[in-house]
């Protein structure tokens, strides 16, 4: 018999009811949670109210939990179901999925813990030799586990010696992301490029490389997850921005719709319990991406985390040097100054995109020149000890040449 509702946990506390109608989805909150002391809506665009939300605002949050382009198609193709029902792709591999939202069949609270599958290594490694045609253990029984983005990866638990695959409603702590098919050493250059950020003291995850088999694997904490006083993993809620505005994932371009800086920023000063700080920490992630060449950062990339009631822009992740692979379209996912190409920017450029953030161009300049300086008094340490673990690497002096093609472009525009 086929299912028309899904119940949707904040946790293990039930929300509301994700229903659909032929191909139309709605969504509403229960009573029971809107009458809870301290309830917080799932989304800036379904606030707390005893309202029915139509299709274009339910499949704007929910799909947004999905993944993208082709592992999208092989996850439909291994539960069989069509790419466009997004009702159907929850019930099958919704279990856990970005933040604390959790989907279900079931009328019953989730299990605070389904459990955990011991995965030896040489397991594991075949596991991901088939993400490409397998990804997300998508239909195994008992593992539900979804993740948005277009490349593949594998949600874990890792308690720092073994790995475990969560089934049923369990959370999972780290995220595996094997190797980009045609992009040479895609798990450095990743690795590189967070562990680089981390030094300069942007705020994102832990990340590291792992061997698992024969193979590198990029390795992630999750920071959408919290160690409790008992020991428990707990999920913490986050929307990216792109939930945040109801714009559907294959939009997330500027170009095709998605946001823009403008609209990220604006975002922020609305959202964020701490918006000038988060503010800032947005101009060290633009800036940022544009030194090490990153053109594929875009609104998905930006999150809002729900933490113990307060609002804060969540730790940046997805951070990979683009411009070292020759054969990718390299222009910004989000315009600077009105500017999507590295190659050809104005002297005017910051201005411009000092008037589209709303923020004073000295700050703009001040941060610009602060982050190229600290970039290259660490760029040479961190390269070396690459060096040193992986090898002389062509990929590190790829990311290292870009790095200063892109500082010198950068010091042109604040002279």
């Amino acid at each position: 018999m086929m299912t028309n509702q899904l119940t949707v946990y904040l946790n293990t506390t039930k929300a509301g009811i994700l229903e659909r109608d032929g191909r139309l989805l709605t969504f509403s909150y229960s009573a029971d949670y809107l009458a809870l002391p301290g309830a917080s809506p799932i989304s800036r665009l379904l606030p707390l109210a005893s309202t029915v939300y139509g299709d274009e605002a339910a499949k704007a949050f929910f799909s947004n939990l999905l993944p993208e382009g082709a592992v999208l198609s092989q996850v439909a193709r291994q539960v069989g179901i069509s790419q466009e029902n997004v009702f159907g792709l929850l019930e099958a591999i919704g279990g856990d999925c970005a933040g604390a939202i959790s989907v279900s069949a079931s009328d019953s609270l989730p299990e605070p813990t389904g459990g955990y599958r011991p995965i030896a290594e040489q397991e594991l490694s075949a596991e991901l030799d088939k993400l490409p045609s397998h990804p997300f253990l998508a239909g195994e029984e008992g593992v539900r586990l979804s993740l948005a983005g277009a490349q593949n990866k594998l949600p874990v638990f890792f308690d720092g010696s073994n790995y475990y695959i969560p089934e049923g409603a369990s959370p999972s702590s780290h995220i595996l992301k094997t190797a980009i098919a045609q992009l040479d050493n895609s798990v450095i250059n990743e690795t590189f490029c967070m562990t680089l950020a981390a030094r300069l003291g942007l705020p994102v995850p832990a990340a590291q490389v792992v061997t698992i088999g024969d193979k590198q694997v990029f390795m992630v904490e999750r920071y959408d997850r919290k160690q409790s006083a008992s020991g428990d993993i707990v999920r913490l809620h986050q929307e990216d921005f792109c939930q945040a505005l109801g714009i559907p994932p294959e939009l997330k371009y500027e170009k095709e719709g998605g946001p823009g800086f403008g609209d990220c920023f604006r975002l922020v000063e609305e959202c964020s319990d701490e918006p000038m700080l988060d503010a800032g920490n947005i101009l060290n992630w633009a800036i940022f991406n544009f030194i090490i060449g990153n053109a594929d950062a875009h609104g998905k990339n930006l999150s809002f985390l729900y933490n113990e009631s307060l609002v804060r822009v969540a730790p940046f992740y997805d951070l990979i040097s683009t411009a070292v692979y020759k054969r990718l379209n390299n222009k910004f996912a989000m315009k600077m100054g009105d500017q999507s190409d590295a190659r050809y920017l104005p002297q005017d450029t910051l201005v411009k995109f000092a008037v589209e953030i709303g923020i004073d161009i000295r700050t703009v300049r001040t941060a610009f020149i602060r982050l190229m300086d600290n970039i290259e008094t660490k760029l040479t340490q961190l390269a070396e000890e690459y060096r040193d673990r992986f090898g002389d690497l062509v990929i590190l002096g790829d990311i290292a040449k870009v790095i200063s093609y892109r500082i010198a472009k950068g010091r042109e525009l604040v002279p």
